[in-house]
Order: C-alpha cells, then sequence, then structure tokens
C-alpha cells in the first residue's frame, strides 16, 4: 500500500468511549471532578472490588480460614489487580492501607511482593498459552498496535509518575474449537532496545519466537501510515513462510486497519478547517470540550451547528450577534464534512457498534460505503462536495484493492450472500469500467479450500475441546466473570470428547478386511469426480436476509456437514480487519495505553496486559 495515499496532518491523542447519538456527547467530555487521590480510590473501590471479587473473596478457600497468610493474600490482591487494571502501586495510597487495616491489621502490604505474584502468575499462564497455541490446529492473524499518551488534558489526569509514554502491543487473532473468537496479547513492550529501522520487525519476529506460531500465521493485519516499508513487511512474510508449510498454508497476507482508514479520511476532511473554527462552533452552540477526541463526537457537534444555521437559529436570535461565525465558504465546507464523514459513520456504527463483526460482514458495508460516495459525487451542487468526494473515492479505492479478495472470500462463506453478492457487486464494477472479477475470488477459494482438502486433520470436522482451566476458574472466578452455561457446554463437550477416545480405542475387525478395505478405496475414487463441499455449498440456495444473523454458529452447526469447509471458513472469518473495536475505534488519532500502565516497570506492564487475557486457558 502506498502510505502517501493516506497521509494527513493529525495531532497525537486518544479519547473515551463516546455514542453519536447521545443527548449530548460534548458536555460528557467536560473535565473530570478534582476529588483527591483518596475519593477516587475510594469510588474506584465500591466498583471493582464489591462488584468483581467479593464472590471469589467468599469462595476462595485460603481467605475462608481464619488465618490469611502474607502469601496467599497478595498472591489474591495481584490476581485481583490483574483482572481490574489496577497497578500494583495503588497499595500505596493511604485509603487503600486504610481499608486493609480494617480487614486485616496484621497483614503487611508490600508492593514488591504482589509485582513478584503477577510476575509469576504471567509466567503460568504463558505456559499455558505457549501450549494452547501450540495445540491449535486452526490459522491465526497477528496484528501490530502502537499506542501513545497523548493530549495535555489527558497528561494532567494521570495521577502518579508517568514512565513510558508508549506501548506496542502485538495480539494473536482466532477462532477456537469451540468456535468462540479470541484475542490473546503476546507481548506489551516499551523501551525496546534495538536499532530504529529494526524495530517492527523485531516485534513481529519476538512474538513469532516466544510462542512458536510462525507455522500458524496466515495474515498479519498492519496499522495505515506506520513506518512499515515494503522493505520490512517483506522481512516479516519470508520470515513466516519460511516456517510454515507452503504445501498447506498459502502466501502470508499483509491486511490493514479498517478503522485506520475511517479515521484518516475523517482527518483528511478536518485538516482543511481553519485553526479556531471549532472554538467558534463552541461557543455558538455550547457543547462541551474544545477539542473531542472522538470523530463522531465532532461529526455530532458540527452537525449541530450546521442544523441550527439550516433553522437560522443565528439570524433570529440576537444573543448570538457578538459571537463570531463561520464564513460562507466555510459553511460549505462543514456541510460537506457532515455529509461525507456522515456516510463514514453509518456504516462505521454497524461494524463497530453491534457486536464483534466477524470479517464476512465487512465486504458489503464497504461496498455500501463506496456506493455512497459515488451518490454524492453524481448529487454535488458545488465544486468542493464535488472534490472531497472524488478524494474520499481514491483513498477508499486504495484500501479496497489491497483487501478486496479477503474480504470477498469471506462474503462468499457468509450463507446469506456465498458468491451471488460478489456477482452483483462485480456486476456494477464493470459497468464504471472497473476490473474487480468474480471468478479471481471463485478461483482463490478453490485453492485455499484444496489446501486444505491436502491436509488430514482437515478432513475431520472440528469437535469442541474444553480451553477453560476448570481448577483456574474456581481460583479465580472474579477475573472475568465467566458464564456458568458456558463452562456447563465445555465441561459437556470434553465429555464427549473423551467418549469418543474411548471409541476410538476399540480394536475395529474391519481394519483387516482386506477385500472391505478395497471396496472402501474403491468407493472414495469414484466419490472424487462428486462435487467438493465448496461446490456443495456454492449449490445450496443462499439464506434469507437476517440482520441478526451469526456465520460462526451456522458453521459451527454445518461443520460435520462440510469438514473441510468449516475450517477454512473457520480461519477465513477469525481475520480481524479493524484492531479497535466499538467505540475506540472513532479515536481521531493513535489510541493510548491504559493509565494504569504508564507509571510501572515494562516487565510488569507486559505481565499484567498479557496475563489478563490469557485467563482461563487450559
Amino acid at each position: 500500500m502506498d502510505k502517501g495515499d493516506f497521509a494527513s496532518s493529525s495531532s497525537s491523542g486518544s479519547g473515551k468511549k463516546k455514542k453519536l447519538d447521545s443527548e449530548d456527547p460534548g458536555n460528557d467530555l467536560m473535565d473530570d471532578s478534582a476529588d483527591d487521590v483518596e475519593d477516587d480510590f475510594e469510588e474506584d473501590f465500591e466498583e471493582d472490588f464489591e462488584d468483581d471479587v467479593e464472590e471469589d473473596y467468599e469462595e476462595d478457600s485460603e481467605m475462608m480460614e481464619s488465618t490469611v497468610t502474607e502469601k496467599g493474600a497478595h498472591k489474591a490482591m495481584a490476581k485481583w489487580f490483574i483482572f481490574a487494571g489496577i497497578s500494583p502501586n495503588t497499595m500505596e495510597i493511604s485509603a487503600f492501607g486504610k481499608f486493609m487495616k480494617l480487614v486485616k491489621p496484621n497483614l503487611p502490604l508490600s508492593v514488591p511482593s504482589v509485582v513478584n505474584e503477577v510476575l509469576k502468575i504471567h509466567q503460568k499462564r504463558k505456559d499455558k498459552a505457549k501450549k494452547f497455541l501450540k495445540d491449535f490446529q486452526g490459522k491465526i492473524t497477528l496484528s501490530f498496535d502502537w499506542l501513545l499518551l497523548g493530549w495535555d488534558w489527558t497528561r494532567d489526569h494521570i495521577k502518579g509518575p508517568i514512565l513510558h509514554e508508549d506501548f506496542v502491543c502485538m495480539s494473536a487473532h482466532l477462532i477456537d474449537d469451540n468456535w468462540k473468537v479470541r484475542k490473546l496479547i503476546l507481548a506489551y513492550t516499551t523501551d525496546v532496545n534495538t536499532t530504529p529501522e529494526n524495530i517492527n520487525f523485531y516485534h513481529f519476529r519476538t512474538a513469532l519466537q516466544d510462542f512458536e506460531i510462525e507455522s500458524k500465521v496466515s495474515t498479519i493485519l498492519l496499522p495505515i501510515n506506520e513506518d512499515f516499508d515494503e522493505k520490512t513487511i517483506d522481512a516479516i512474510k519470508k520470515r513466516i513462510e519460511e516456517k510454515g508449510n507452503s504445501s498447506i498454508s498459502p502466501p502470508v497476507f499483509q491486511l490493514y486497519c479498517c478503522a485506520d482508514l475511517f479515521r484518516i479520511m475523517v482527518d483528511n476532511m478536518d485538516s482543511e478547517f481553519r485553526w479556531g473554527l471549532y472554538e467558534d462552533l463552541r461557543m455558538l452552540v455550547s457543547w462541551g470540550r474544545c477539542s473531542p477526541t472522538n470523530w463522531n463526537i465532532k461529526l455530532h457537534n458540527y452537525q449541530r451547528a450546521v442544523d441550527m444555521k439550516n433553522e437560522d437559529a443565528f439570524s433570529k436570535d440576537e444573543v448570538y450577534d457578538d459571537y463570531d461565525k463561520p464564513s460562507d465558504e466555510e459553511w460549505i465546507q462543514l456541510e460537506t464534512f457532515c455529509t461525507l464523514v456522515g456516510c463514514i459513520y453509518k456504516v462505521a456504527k454497524e461494524l463497530f457498534e453491534e457486536g464483534y463483526a466477524t470479517s464476512n460482514v465487512y465486504f458489503h458495508l464497504l461496498a455500501e460505503l463506496e456506493g455512497m460516495f459515488n451518490q454524492e459525487l453524481a448529487d454535488a451542487d458545488n465544486d468542493h462536495l464535488r472534490g472531497k468526494a472524488k478524494r474520499m473515492l481514491q483513498m477508499f479505492d486504495k484500501y479496497w484493492k489491497d483487501m478486496f479478495l479477503v474480504l470477498a472470500a469471506a462474503c462468499v462463506l457468509d450463507p446469506r450472500f456465498k458468491m451471488k453478492y460478489i456477482e452483483f457487486y462485480c456486476s456494477k464494477k464493470i459497468e464504471n469500467g472497473e476490473g474487480f472479477k468474480a471468478e479471481a475470488v471463485l478461483e482463490y477459494l478453490r485453492s485455499l479450500f484444496a489446501r486444505y482438502a491436502a491436509s488430514e486433520i482437515c478432513q475431520k470436522p472440528i469437535c469442541p475441546v474444553n480451553t477453560i482451566d476448570s481448577d483456574e476458574e474456581v481460583e479465580d472466578d472474579d477475573d472475568e466473570g465467566e458464564d456458568e452455561d458456558y463452562l456447563d457446554e465445555e465441561r459437556e463437550a470434553q465429555k464427549e470428547k473423551e467418549k469418543e477416545d474411548e471409541e476410538k480405542k476399540k480394536h475395529d475387525a474391519y481394519e483387516g478386511f482386506v477385500l472391505f478395505q478395497e471396496f472402501l478405496k474403491f468407493e472414495g475414487s469414484s466419490r472424487e469426480f462428486q462435487d467438493s463441499e465448496l461446490d456443495s455449498y456454492l449449490k445450496e440456495p443462499v439464506l434469507e436476509w437476517n440482520k441478526e444473523f451469526k456465520a460462526l454458529d451456522w458453521w459451527r452447526e454445518e461443520s460435520q456437514k462440510y469438514p473441510v469447509l468449516s475450517r477454512v471458513a473457520r480461519d477465513t472469518l477469525s481475520i480481524p480487519i479493524s484492531r479497535p473495536t466499538s467505540y475506540d475505534a472513532y479515536v481521531s488519532d493513535r489510541r493510548e495505553p491504559p493509565e494504569f500502565v504508564l507509571s510501572m516497570e515494562p516487565n510488569v506492564a507486559n505481565a499484567m496486559m498479557c496475563a489478563r487475557s490469557w485467563k482461563g486457558l487450559k
């Protein structure tokens, strides 16, 4: 990808999670109250400790004993801090000390002891994570995310010293054998000792080596406008492909974050406004913080001002006479911003606010965005809107060409679409003189299916397995609040697997029947001329449209019918097209690391972030 096509000016920053359709999201961004540290801790304690720790505190056998050991207490604190995202340095706050004296007067508080327990928990869970990934028989997407502490007003609200301002998060994305989406943080690092030109390759190489997953990575997800030159990307892909089985694994795909595309498009629109315009509008319309950090909030505020202008509110009321107002040209710019960014928001809302979006939903929604831009271009009544619509389409097309094949394949593996939507879309592109081919998508899927079909393990349906450590669940009942029904399903699945294993161990006399074994080979050769699973799947009618349809649930139910194709579907649908999800995807610039890691040593921050994501692995 030519990063120059996406280059745009922006300032460092991050944002909180806000809804566009809230009553007045701008006011929600007002400065936090100036409560002192003790009051803040007591408020956090009421929410985190009572809700997340009380049940475990009652059930843990150590805590039920009349005498609580010092080591046991420090271990319990370490687990709580990891889950809740609380720095062990919190123990040095006087309010925490007062509380602990009430609970256990003779229990000494030691930050180093709790940190030591955090590191032990991290190592224990890392061993489980490595085993989980080693035993996993599917494909993984490896993502890179650079988080940076940005705006001054954010810094002003951070309590305690800031030892580190940026972190790199390396994550593995997959769908496990129970068809559950998983994101495992493999490394959360800062202050890496290597040369600048090798820094990005270093993070990938370290994650691959530490967890020995080179043969399992099928895709790398990269940010747009970072220092990933072609040389670095080629080195990463070569490292992965050399370790993989080339007869089974296709070449590694490099994909780019959809949320980054939206952010850069919005920034391109916003960068043309004069400095001070936002403040003038803020005074006119009376919203909260001077500069919002989420672009959906900015869109809401701009749209509010444009609506008031269209209602002639600023002329009807003399109270506005003394305020600075945008010029006629600036109102056109604002209206253009609201029109085009409004299109982006309609699609982003479906992708990021409706729960976890697997990759099958991206193709038709992004195609819809392209259609909206084209319609706005056709209907444009001024040169400014026309020029901006063309620029948005140029940026979109550059991204679309890099992502088309993977997104189209995922769309085909959605039984509501199959090849029908791809054929429909490509026919529209041909009418416009563009060269996206449905045949290329089908050829790619056939090639991918053939690679999976050549693997012996892929001939068997995906069997649910117990990936949850029941001992750790009892010990850490509060850590992630695992649903009891889900645990029951896991246990039932384990029993079924054990039963199947027992059946397999029984001697099968048919294995010694020579004539019968020859018949099986004869029958198998005749089936080679029948339709493949992919052909059978594509020949069946598409499902009736249902927005609430869950592709993963469907493929889990159909995995017995399509043992090979269901594995293709699982690995394709597991590809995360966006690194941030939910309201984090609206951040105007780079996302920020969580506050609690800023004051910790690098190894402790890494231990807490990773251990939290590995919790419960068997």
